[in-house]
């Protein structure tokens, strides 16, 4: 009894000494969670290995759901300070990664742990997805086998602390050359909200093309054009487009409802951040809006507290929760009824001071509560 006890204990720590010295392929973890959008890096990383001379092997992905961004060569083969050939191609059509380095010259191999390679990647949807070895071989410097044991990748979308975007406005009409608008970008989620943005068309600037937090773009046109471009924000908070436009300078008519939170811009609907309310005894609206329909430039200077409106020859200053009941155009001051402030995260002014400052005309329809303001052309 007690020989068979003790072969089995040698077997046993024979078996478990096996195990321990096996080669181990794999990416440093077995799951990993990823916020969609956001840049990932995982490695590949070989234990326990002795005479490496060089490997390839095809990592199998899903492309509708994981992007690839570069495969970076790891430092393993080259620990010794020795050059390395080092290939890698990413095919979508055949699902799979295919990669393959090996050291130069006629020298032995290296031994260790180390990184094979690093994957650079984006998680493109909310989705359950992996990375898979298939078909690998790893080479000594006899160009025999090495045996090994393979660890696949789970890739899990993170579920908590997501960031959300809000992108405002889906829509940037220029009316002249040398107006700047903003596209503004917040995070109503939570984590930190991530991403890039972009445009393809050679007519729209772009003062940045990353940003982390709340962020404000600014963006001009180069040139008259009679189409569409848009403006592509990517972030691990979700992805949206900013349509762009040049319009030619015509008449504006606004239609504003007490209450309502839809307005009408030559009959074309727009939702407001929040309906038109009165405060003694004026009607009180989204600055920016008003502004921007009307074709002008609204500046933000955080430190004063203070808006810029450009409208041609026209300059508008205001300061912002200061209870300051003046203003001043081009240089001279003029008072208002109500001090500009801030109400839901918006700038808000008396309607018929914003409008009339910009040469619109404004009527008020006391039966329905209604404010329509005209601008013309010029």
């Amino acid at each position: 009894m007690k020989k068979i006890l003790l072969i089995f204990l040698i077997l046993m720590i024979f078996t478990l000494s096996f195990k321990y010295q096996s080669v181990y392929l794999n990416f440093g973890t077995d799951s990993i969670e990823v916020i969609q959008n956001e840049l990932k890096t995982v490695p590949v990383i070989i234990s326990n290995v002795k005479d490496l001379y060089g490997f390839s092997f095809h990592i199998e992905f899903e492309p509708e759901f994981v992007s690839i961004e570069s495969i970076d060569e790891g430092d393993f083969l080259k620990k010794d300070k020795n050059e390395t050939f080092f290939l890698y191609k990413v095919d979508n059509e055949r699902r799979e990664i295919i990669i393959g380095a090996s050291r130069k010259s006629k020298i032995s191999g290296v031994n260790g742990d180390g990184n094979l390679i690093f994957i650079k990647f984006k998680l493109k949807t909310n989705n359950k997805t992996f990375f898979n070895f298939k078909e690998v071989s790893l080479k000594d410097s006899n160009l025999k086998d090495i045996d090994f044991i393979s660890k696949n990748l789970t890739i899990y979308p993170q579920t908590t602390n997501i960031p959300k975007i809000s992108v405002e406005p889906n829509l940037l009409t220029f009316r002249t050359l040398d107006q700047i608008l903003e596209i503004r970008i917040k995070n109503i989620g939570k984590g930190t909200l991530k991403g890039s943005i972009y445009t393809k068309d050679d007519w729209i600037a772009i003062d940045k093309n990353t940003f982390e937090g709340n962020t404000t773009v600014y963006v001009a046109i180069k040139k008259v054009v009679d189409y569409e471009g848009l403006i592509t924000i990517e972030s691990n908070g979700g992805n949206y487009e900013v349509r762009v436009k040049f319009e030619k300078p015509t008449s504006v008519r606004i239609i504003l409802q007490i209450g309502n939170q839809v307005a009408y811009v030559n009959n074309e609907p727009f939702l407001l951040p929040f309906p038109p309310f009165i405060k003694n005894g004026r009607t009180m609206v989204p600055l920016r809006f008003i502004a921007e329909q009307r074709g002008a430039q609204v500046l933000w200077y955080a430190q004063e507290n203070k808006v810029l409106i450009i409208f041609n020859e026209i300059f508008i200053e205001l300061w912002v929760d200061q209870n300051k009941n003046y203003v001043r155009l081009n240089g001279v001051f003029h008072s208002i009824e109500v001090a500009p402030y801030t109400y839901n995260g918006r700038t808000v002014v008396p309607v018929r001071f914003i409008s009339e400052f910009l040469n619109g005309k404004v009527e008020w329809v006391d039966e329905t509560k209604t404010v329509i303001i005209n601008f013309d052309s010029t």
